[in-house]
């Protein structure tokens, strides 16, 4: 059908056209009815080789960087929220990383889900080298108590970088599960890591190197126990809301980084946001950016 400029879902009508246009409808038909999607690397938006690309600058960061300079790296398995490396502030490590945010596939993705005001929440490499143990069943919504709205404050657009399946330590997911707008219980991990939840409620994600693994932060999900050799790596995108405060600072990364995804690129870190305001007070441009957002969950 034709999609008007419908005041009741307005902002959705150009998400909705990007989508349609990028041939992402299945994608989001699989959103909303299971609460994750999987796009193949031949719908990705990228360029012949950019994942490969990116898998190359990951292990490049992995070897040179020191683990320890990451403070979650000076802790047990057991203390941190996520089993494994986790290497931050991606953007400044390279410009290819914020061509992966700039993507067409993975804006759209992000603006349906967190509405036209959404903004980079974080970019961070998640490295595993050898076997490896779950990580807890889990949502995304951090800090937001039960009940969750029942639109996401919170998604994930994964590149996944290599093999993902049950013996590499794949994620798992829980279709539906965004539904239930709650986080898991202590009790409702699986069985496989220790928990009462039958395994077969999890699905375990089978991706190529190149896909982009999407879901909401409703959903919920976890890791299955990588017993493989080798390195299993995905970069997770996370956008929030305009509302939700970002998980990375990006508030020192020099100008002459952020031009190199121009104008939106700056809105999405932040170079817009009209809170943190002085005692000058806040511009009344930036406020005018999330207006649409008190209207519908789309603006």
């Amino acid at each position: 059908m034709e999609i008007g400029n419908w005041k009741s879902v307005a902002g959705m009508a150009e998400t909705y056209r990007a989508a349609r246009e990028l041939g992402l409808e299945t994608n989001i038909a699989e959103l909303e009815a299971f609460g994750f999607t999987i796009i193949p690397p031949e719908k990705n938006g990228a360029p012949k080789g950019f994942a490969e690309r990116l898998y190359e600058k990951v292990l490049d960061i992995a070897k040179n960087e020191d683990e320890l300079a990451v403070e979650l790296n000076t802790h047990t398995d057991a203390e941190k929220p996520a089993y494994g490396r986790q290497i931050f502030h991606l953007i400044e490590r390279d410009p290819m990383f914020i061509d992966a945010v700039m993507n067409p596939v993975v804006r759209t993705m992000g603006a349906y889900l967190m509405g036209q005001s959404y903004r980079l929440f974080s970019m961070v490499a998640f490295y595993k080298d050898g076997p490896a143990r779950c990580t807890g069943m889990h949502c995304d919504c951090v800090g937001v108590p039960t009940p969750l709205p029942v639109y996401s404050t919170m998604c994930n657009v994964s590149w996944i970088l290599t093999p993902y399946k049950e013996e590499t330590g794949t994620l798992g997911m829980v279709p539906g599960s965004h539904r239930l707008c709650r986080h898991p219980t202590q009790f409702e991990q699986p069985k496989f890591m220790g928990g009462l939840m039958e395994d077969d409620l999890v699905v375990p994600i089978r991706a190529e190197p190149g896909s982009l693994v999407v879901f909401p932060g409703n959903t919920w999900h976890c890791t299955y126990p990588k017993t493989s050799a080798g390195v299993r790596t995905h970069i997770v995108t996370a956008f929030g809301r305009n509302f939700v405060a970002s998980g990375e600072d990006y508030s020192d990364v020099p100008d002459s980084v952020i031009a190199h995804g121009g104008a939106e690129f700056a809105r999405l870190v932040g170079r817009r946001n009209w809170q943190g305001y002085g005692r000058a007070g806040p511009k009344l441009e930036d406020i005018g950016a999330v207006r649409a957002a008190y209207q519908t969950q789309y603006g």
